[in-house]
């Protein structure tokens, strides 16, 4: 199945560790995916059969009715210098050698860094509950991919063996199975041994073209820095539009254009929901709609002010260059799935943001303090060099930017007081 990709909403982040299992991770975590997205397609299209959205109707508004533009042009810009550390090219390293690990059957009990296949089903109250069952699951023993006390029953065991332990799940678990008694009934199918490759020049022959570590490694260095370069780039264009979204201001959005990213982003929490066992509010799926609506009204602002517009020669060249990169046959069949909308709307904001990139006044800041900044928001404030005499410091009204910072009651002694991390 392709991979779906979602060119206009913005990605759901929901922190909760899964408990489905792994010995290969990945391709575990992208069957999963898949299925839900598979699942999620197909009630799409049930519900949506007979009314794809035409793009002249969505896109058939005049911006300027909807926003006023502020400053958009020679916007101060930062972004992060492009870098490549040692331990970027190891991890690089270590994920090729763990890409390439062979798998050896043994006739002997499970020990640390076995991969183990079992079938299990749970149970709470003797009901099965979801999530709860897996065919064919395969563990790395001590990687920490399931419940700590799940993995703990698996040491020992042997290929054909068949046993029941119970477990109490966690009180910071899922909500549904937080501080819920489980059973599980678990049937192990074989016991492997994990064979990690060398990393010698035998194993770059066999990934690569090159013979030895140091071409090998300079090959690798290149390659991350391309990928940094661009994610600078990609990085300086976004901060460039949200500079020029926040300079403008919008009243109203014509209806057609927020039901379309209304839709798209209930189907991504949707998505995200069902895959990570979570709920999600209404009101974030309006908020994000909104937000999106919000930003693409300045786009469109910007293209039809600076003649910037797209022929259907360019949408079918961009449409497929879209749909290769997300890995589907056809441009029809990509068109099926987003819509010409959807598509078109990617390619009017992708040539906006790089009008915006090439006006900026662009500032290069070193990684490490860019993204240092960026993270830290009114998390710490560290007092250095100072005796404080008093018996209290009030921090009002405190933020990354430094907009106010009160202090009372206090008597400083010292010679500074030195606010890092940006606040």
């Amino acid at each position: 199945m392709k991979r779906r990709k979602y060119l206009t909403f913005a990605a759901v982040v929901l922190s909760v560790a899964m408990m489905a299992g792994c010995g290969d991770q990945k391709k575990e975590e992208k069957a999963k995916t898949e299925e839900i997205e598979s699942e999620s397609e197909e009630k799409k299209t049930e519900e949506t059969e007979g009314k794809e959205v035409d793009p002249e109707t969505v896109l058939d508004f005049k911006a300027s009715d909807y926003v006023t533009l502020g400053d958009y042009k020679k916007l101060p810009v930062e972004y992060p210098t492009p870098s490549v550390s040692d331990e970027e090219v190891e991890m690089y390293i270590e994920e090729q050698l763990a890409e390439n690990v062979t798998y050896e059957e043994m006739d002997r009990a499970a020990q640390e860094g076995d991969c183990v296949k079992i079938d299990y089903t749970g149970t709470i109250d003797g009901e099965e509950f979801e999530g709860g069952s897996e065919e064919d699951c395969e563990i790395i023993l001590g990687e920490g991919d399931m419940l700590e006390e799940f993995e703990e029953n698996l040491f020992g065991k042997k290929a054909g063996e068949e046993f029941t332990f119970s477990l109490v799940f966690p009180e910071d678990y899922y909500e549904e199975l937080a501080g819920k008694k489980a059973e599980f009934a678990v049937t192990v199918k074989s016991v492997s041994e994990v064979n990690m490759p060398e990393y010698d020049e035998a194993f770059i022959e066999k990934v690569s073209e090159y013979h030895t570590k140091e071409e090998y490694e300079s090959s690798i260095k290149e390659e991350l820095l391309a990928d940094s370069e661009a994610a600078s780039v990609m990085e300086a264009q976004e901060n460039a539009l949200k500079l020029a979204v926040m300079n403008s201001f919008t009243e109203e959005y014509p209806e057609p254009l927020y039901d379309l990213f209304y839709d798209q982003m209930k189907e991504s929490y949707e998505i995200f929901a069902e895959m990570f066992g979570q709920e999600f509010e209404e009101e974030d799926v309006k908020e994000e709609a909104l937000n999106l609506v919000n930003e693409f009204l300045v786009v469109k602002a910007i293209a039809e002010k600076e003649g910037i517009e797209v022929t259907q020669e360019e949408y079918q060249k961009e449409a497929e260059k879209l749909a290769k990169e997300s890995e589907y046959e056809s441009l029809e069949e990509f068109e099926g799935d987003y819509g010409k909308a959807d598509i078109m709307i990617q390619i009017i904001r992708q040539r906006v943001v790089e009008f915006l990139y090439d006006s900026a006044e662009l500032k290069e800041i070193p990684s490490e303090e860019y993204y240092q900044e960026e993270s830290l928001d009114g998390e710490e404030i560290e007092l250095e060099d100072e005796e404080l005499d008093g018996e209290e410091i009030k921090l009002e009204e405190e933020s990354s930017d430094g907009e106010k910072i009160e202090l009372e009651d206090e008597e400083l002694d010292g010679e500074e007081i030195k606010l890092e991390d940006g606040e």
